[in-house]
Formats: C-alpha cells, structure tokens, sequence
C-alpha cells in the first residue's frame, strides 16, 4: 500500500471532475459521430443517441456505485479485484484497460495529425511526437494541470457545438416534420434496426466514466464527487447530443452527413456559417481525449503496481513535486507515439473496442457479485438496484455480438 508521502493526492473538486467528465465523453465523438449515426437512424438519430445513452447508463451507474465504494485509481481493474479476487483477473483486466487507453490515444493523434494537414502540411513524423509530448508534459505537471487543460479544451468544445446551436438553431422548426415522416414511412421492424444500429455507433460516444473512475483517489470526496461527475457527464452529454443531432438531421439530408468527415463543419458550409472555426475548435479539442486516456493508462499502471502485484513497483512511483506517476506518464506518452506511428491505429482500435466492452461486462459482473455476498458498502454510498448493474451486462454483451456477427 502506497504510504502518506507516495501516494496520490486529493486536489480534484467535484465540479473540476464533472467538467473533466464531459470533455472525456464528447472527446471528438459528437463532431464525428453524428454523421455516421444519421446515416443510419436518419431524422430518428435523436432516439438513437438516446436509446445508447439508455444503455451506457446501465453501466455509466454501476461504475458511479464501484467508483464508491472502491475508490482507488485501479478502476475496472479495483473493482474486479474485489469482487472475484482473482489476481490474474485482475491484471489482466488492467493491462487490457491501459491498451484499450492508450490505442484511444494514438488513434486521436493520428485523426490530429491527419485533420492539421488541412490547415498546414507538417510530416506525422514530427506532428506525432510533438503531441505526445506535450499531452505526456501536461499529464505528468499534475492532476490539477491536466484537469485545467480539459476544462479549457471543454469550454473551447462546448462553446463550439453552442456555435452550431445559435446558427442553426431555427432549423430545429423542421424536425418535427422530418422526425414524423420517418416514423410514418418505413415498416417497424427496419425503422427499428435502423435506430439500434444508430444507438451501437453513437454508445461509443458516451463512453468516458471509466476514466472518471480512475481519478477516484485523487478527488475530495469521492464517494460522492465521482458518481456526481459520472452523471453530470453522462447527462449533459446527452442533452448536446440530442440538440445537435436534431439540428443536423433538419438542416440537411441525412445522406449528407453520412458520407462526411467532418459532419458539423459540413452543414455550417452549406447555410454560410463559420465552418473553419468549427474545424479549427474540432482540431483543438479532440486533444482532450487523448491526454485523459493518457491520464487514466498512468493511475491504472500505479494500482497494479503499488496494490496488485501486476506492474513493477518503481513505475508506481510518484514524484514528491507533482503527485503523479510520473515514470508511468511518461511510459504511456511514449507508447501512444509509438502506436501513432508505427501500427494502423483504427484496426488496433476496432479490436481494443470489444477489450472494453469485456472489462465493462466484467466490472458490472463484480457488482452484482459484491451485492450478492451481502457486502455493506461504506456510508454515505448511493447503492443501485441489482437490475442496472445486470443490465450493464446484458446491453454490453448485446454490443459485443453485434460487433463480431453484424
């Protein structure tokens, strides 16, 4: 067990962690998913972004409960330790959990490195270690600075979606129209899988409380800092999510968005808005993401190192100055270049997707495992009905048959 001088410090309020929560979620997702999304569900995306938001809460809850009751910087890796205390398990999952991170991570340097090209041309080879060099130096100042860098990047990413709701806002009169001709004009049993398939692109976009989780030790309060943050986060996500989806379906064919990279820029364009101050916001705050799976790989590498036994202790060791793991930091800043660089990140991606479907399937599972040997969680813990965290379960696995057999 870390002592009082090497272990992680509180510093990280409640709503610094919601707003950290929200960056985490949206990362580029809403500015990139949207369009995909209405390329399946059409003028019904809405439903879509809300029937997943259904289900990433199932989960969203039962990691605000874990999260609780075991606050430790582990996460998934914490709490399936506890609840099948199968040190094996356990390091498996938490290595498989810092991969799944750190691909995230090298996926979104590369999609940077690839959107700045559009505005200037720099070779990946330097783009690349530059930002994670920067993303690793931000990481390893402190969890303050890394909490301060998402709330600017947030603010910067919230401010840009507001952009899309004051310009284009007046569409939104069109939607009720468009929302009842696809209801009305397709049999139930395609409209149906046209929203599920919707609903299992845009779940992926609420995924972020698993990194929340992971802060658990470096929050004040956190039993009830962190399942605050997680659903702040969960629901604020939503509320955007539904606006601008809305507001993209009205405002052009939903055949549009659906061949678009850049789905949001796209339909500023096309009604003369701002779109490259879009693209530019777009470009700056996909970092936020990166930098918290970054974050998030470095807290779950000091857990299996200082608690499990499953990574060398001197990697756990934090820096009297900054409270951070540092060596840790930096060992997942290196390796989210070298991924960058050296492997096909979105087939690395595609694969590292069904590895967190499986911890999320895993985690719910140790909850219902915790409730059922009758294990009080400690006070002032908010405790959910065995149905969420079984349902948690049931929805991931429903996600991971779709992804190997669809």
């Amino acid at each position: 067990m870390a002592n009082r001088e090497t272990a992680l410090k509180p510093a990280l309020s409640r709503g610094m962690l919601a707003v950290y929560g929200i960056g985490t979620i949206l990362g580029a997702g809403i500015y990139v998913v949207v369009g995909k999304v209405a390329g399946e569900a059409g003028a019904l995306a809405p439903l879509a972004f809300l029937a997943a938001a259904v289900a990433a809460g199932f989960t969203g809850l039962s990691y605000a409960e874990l999260s609780a009751r075991i606050p430790e910087s582990g996460g998934s890796a914490a709490y399936i330790a506890r609840g099948f205390n199968r040190r094996w398990l356990t390091g498996i999952t938490g290595w498989a959990l810092i991969l799944t991170g750190l691909v995230s991570a090298a996926t979104i340097t590369t999609g940077f490195a690839g959107y700045l090209s559009v505005f200037v041309a720099l070779p990946d080879a330097l783009v690349v270690p530059l930002v994670a060099g920067v993303l690793t130096a931000v990481a390893a100042m402190g969890v303050k600075q890394a909490a301060w860098f998402m709330a600017l990047t947030t603010a910067l990413e919230i401010g840009g979606l507001l952009l899309v709701i004051g310009f284009l806002g007046g569409e939104l009169a069109h939607f009720p129209a468009a929302f009842g001709a696809a209801l009305n004009h397709a049999p139930a049993l395609p409209l149906a899988g046209s929203v599920m398939a919707g609903a299992v692109l845009s779940f992926y976009a609420f995924i972020g409380f698993e990194d929340l989780a992971t802060l658990a030790e470096e929050a004040r309060d956190p039993k009830r800092a962190i399942p605050f943050a997680i659903v702040v986060s969960l629901a604020g996500a939503l509320v955007l999510y539904l606006l601008v989806s809305a507001i993209a379906v009205s405002a052009v064919p939903p055949e549009t968005l659906r061949d678009s990279g850049a789905p949001l820029s796209d339909i500023l364009a096309a009604h003369d808005g701002p779109a490259d101050l879009l693209a530019l916001i777009g470009l700056v705050t996909i970092l936020n993401g990166a930098l918290a799976q970054i974050v998030m790989a470095s807290r779950v590498i000091y857990d299996l190192g200082v608690r499990r036994g499953a990574a060398p202790s001197w990697l756990a060791r934090i820096h009297p100055r900054t409270a951070t793991p540092v060596l840790a930091t930096i060992l997942s800043g290196a390796v989210v270049a070298l991924l960058a660089l050296a492997f096909p990140t979105e087939q690395l991606a595609a694969g590292t997707s069904l590895l967190m479907l499986l911890i999320f399937t895993a985690a719910c599972a140790a909850l219902l495992v915790i409730k059922a040997r009758g294990e009080p969680a400690p006070q002032g813990v908010r405790c959910f009905p065995a149905i969420v965290p079984a349902m948690g379960i049931v929805t991931s696995l429903a996600l991971i048959f779709t992804r190997v057999f669809a």
